[in-house]
């Protein structure tokens, strides 16, 4: 016998003995099952009455100003920012496309970052401001918003209308002599 043979025969008897094993059903042993305890339920007890206290209402049911002035700017703040969606969308007039478009490049612009910037001020500011202030940055967010969509009619417009194009020159390349301009021939 070679080795290969040899090698084929030990896989052959691994594996009939792995199927033999697989088949064949150990013998059950004897386990002692233990019997539930039954515990007998306790008899109902007569429920013992007492005298309950009247709970106090709580001190204060109504809302503290400081909690109605809350809820008023953020109703206020709510209902701006709907408007200016509303206006956002008159702007854009149906064209998600091009209002993307149009607030992307005015974020490239300087114009449009010194506006982003105002309003990341504008809300650092509102989240530490009294009611007493907020009621001043409530007339600056009114003309910081209409700095903003007055930009965006502005981008909107130039996507609307395009510049036009001028062709461009390619710069001359190393070797090539520049394009000379056409002769100006005077009669």
């Amino acid at each position: 016998m070679n080795k290969t043979t040899l090698v084929l025969l030990l896989a052959l008897g691994l594996g009939a003995g792995f199927l033999v094993a697989r088949f064949v059903k150990p013998t059950p042993v004897a386990v002692d099952i233990p019997q539930p305890v039954v515990v007998e339920a306790p008899r109902p007890v007569a429920p013992v009455v007492k005298a309950t206290r009247p709970t106090p209402a709580p001190a204060s049911t109504e809302k503290s100003e400081e909690d109605l002035a809350k809820e008023e700017f953020q109703a206020r703040a709510k209902a701006f920012g709907e408007e200016t969606k509303k206006m956002v969308e008159e702007i854009a007039g149906g064209d998600q496309g091009k209002l993307q478009r149009a607030i992307f490049a005015g974020m490239l612009k300087p114009e449009g970052q010194a506006i982003m910037k105002e309003w990341r001020t504008f809300g650092e500011a509102m989240r530490t401001a009294t009611p007493a202030e907020r009621e001043a940055l409530g007339q600056q967010a009114v003309a910081l918003r209409d700095r903003t969509l007055n930009a965006l009619r502005a981008e909107m417009s130039t996507l609307s209308n395009p510049a036009p194009t001028t062709p461009t020159t390619q710069p001359a390349e190393a070797g090539n002599p520049a394009p000379q301009p056409a002769p100006v021939i005077i009669m």
